[in-house]
């Protein structure tokens, strides 16, 4: 579980990097978890039905990434068409860069039995979807001239995720006993 935790936020702290550059929307960002919630189900799907029937575990990440690339083009042009008003120009490119950290989040998560993988998935998924929405809700409260300068930009955000890294860690075996 710990393994999760520091990949969610690491994957969280770095799209929240890039996303800095040109922010999104809240329904934007709703749309990316939305997007890396559905990629690591419908991974987690793929590796159970093709990849451990078939045999190729060896061959599982080099398998999945591209699958996984594909749901990561694929799945915004499927929210653009159900919610027209939320707009999806240039998410791919992102949700291209997540479906790395889903995979790896898939290769840590084997467990071998459908049902508790797709439970980790759709955990995981919306994990990194809590993460996200809190280091934009971080970025929007320190960005004001009541923060200390020293502290502005980067620095409270890499204060913020190692709370956040706590807080998640504290997780770590409750759902394991």
């Amino acid at each position: 579980m710990s393994d999760y935790v520091l990949v969610l936020v690491s994957a969280a702290l770095v799209n929240h990097l890039i996303l800095q550059r040109s922010p999104l929307s809240r329904p934007q960002l709703h749309v990316v978890g939305a997007c890396s919630a559905l990629a690591v189900m419908l991974g987690l799907i793929l590796l159970q039905d093709l990849i451990f029937i078939l045999q190729w575990q060896d061959l599982q990440l080099f398998l999945l990434l591209p699958l996984l690339a594909l749901q990561a083009l694929g799945l915004p042009k499927l929210f653009g068409q159900l919610r027209p008003a939320w707009r999806v120009d240039n998410l791919p490119s992102l949700l291209l860069g997540n479906t790395l950290v889903l995979g790896l989040l898939l290769q840590l998560g084997t467990l071998g039995q459908w049902l508790p993988s797709l439970g980790w998935g759709l955990a995981g998924g919306l994990g990194f979807w809590l993460a996200l929405a809190l280091f934009d809700d971080l970025r929007q409260r320190t960005d004001n001239d009541d923060m200390p300068i020293a502290l502005r930009g980067l620095p409270i955000e890499l204060i913020g995720a190692g709370v956040m890294v706590m807080a998640f860690s504290g997780f770590n075996g409750l759902f394991t006993q």
